[in-house]
């Protein structure tokens, strides 16, 4: 079991264990993927020795450490693993600590921030020419020992401006997600788009197929994270009612959360660009564990999707509303490719059985 809980001070060395010391970029899912889990992952299995920033489950602001704790930190660790955060004085931070304590410093990022989109929230701070993405590209170079990335499209990014840059891909508490309880199956099929405020390019993917499929079927309801309801105003009433909003959960109850809508169809689509195609396929993984069969559009993070057989691939709209269209014509095959998905995640995406190799990284 991962507990969710880190040392409060600094453990004891032990021979041939690493001190590894995580630092969390942002209180959120990409620190809580990033570092969060990994770390206490890595403490679980008495592999290494390992401390973290202050997180607070992406409530509130957490604590960046004061200048006697950066001198314990660097005094105790053997590696330090900070994550990407695009201000000259974290960089100046971690390149003075590593020049002084000639202790290694690796970089760790989840996105592809030279390339987003001018309609995601995130442009507004990485847009061409802003200091945040100066300051990224000179501290890749030249302020760490060695950058991890989450796929390989991010990897070729990164790889031309350091050569030590490692893919390790995100992985799930599947454990978590085990123990989370989903409730028991009723007459309405429930069809879901879960995310984050930047995916309206998402929606506009789906949107005429899902007014199609809630025309055709009376027993679907579809749910969706509430910021997007307003895309589906101009649906007519009787179809309009069949639309649920979804309210942001709270990080630590996700598991819980995503797996008690009780969802039977997730979808993840996904415009092909350069951001996207560096995304991981996160989406599916926890829409697997949560006892969904996922529909995807075939773009890089969902590549992985062995189609019909542990989820869906759709290019086109009218691909959308066949995929769906099948599932629910055929509920013995929904549930086999969602119970497929969720044995491969176990399988190959449990932090406990992927954390091994993050060990190996940081020993290089």
């Amino acid at each position: 079991m991962v507990e969710n809980k880190i040392a409060s001070k600094f453990p004891k060395r032990e021979e041939g264990k690493l001190n590894i010391y995580f630092h969390l970029g942002e209180n959120s899912g990409v620190g809580y993927y990033r570092q969060y889990l990994p770390a206490i992952a890595l403490r679980e299995l008495g592999l290494a020795n390992v401390m973290i920033s202050d997180f607070r489950w992406g409530i509130g602001n957490h604590q960046e450490p004061d200048v006697d704790m950066l001198f314990e930190i660097a005094n105790w660790a053997d590696v330090i693993v900070a994550g990407r955060r695009d201000l000259a004085q974290f960089y100046a931070q971690w390149g003075a600590v590593r020049e002084m304590f000639r202790v290694p410093i690796i970089l760790d990022t989840d996105d592809n921030i030279r390339a987003v989109p001018i309609y995601n929230p995130g442009y507004q701070g990485y847009q061409p020419g802003s200091d945040a993405l100066a300051w990224n590209q000179y501290a890749s170079q030249k302020t760490f020992d060695a950058i991890s990335v989450t796929t390989q499209d991010l990897f070729s990014v990164y790889a031309k401006e350091n050569p030590r840059t490692y893919i390790l891909a995100n992985s799930l508490d599947c454990e978590a997600w085990e123990k989370a309880q989903r409730p028991t199956k009723g007459d309405v099929v429930k069809i879901g788009f879960i995310g984050s405020a930047a995916h309206l390019g998402g929606v506009n993917i789906v949107r005429q197929a899902i007014v199609d499929i809630l025309k055709k079927y009376i027993n679907v309801e579809f749910y969706i994270t509430h910021v997007y309801l307003p895309s589906f105003d101009d649906v007519e009433p009787g179809i309009r009612e069949r639309i649920k909003p979804v309210p942001w959960i709270n990080l630590e109850e996700w598991p819980q959360g995503l797996k008690g809508l009780g969802l039977d169809i997730g979808l993840a689509p996904l415009e092909d660009n350069l951001f996207n195609r560096s995304k991981s396929n996160l989406r599916w993984m926890e829409y697997s564990m949560a006892g969904m069969a996922t529909v995807a559009s075939p773009v890089k993070p969902y590549l992985c999707i062995k189609d019909g057989e542990d989820g869906l691939l759709a290019t086109e709209k009218k691909d959308w509303f066949d995929a769906i269209d099948k599932l629910l014509s055929n509920p013995e095959l929904c549930y086999t490719i969602s119970q497929k998905a969720r044995q491969r995640v176990l399988r190959e995406f449990d932090i406990l059985k992927n954390v091994p190799k993050w060990l190996e990284t940081y020993k290089k």
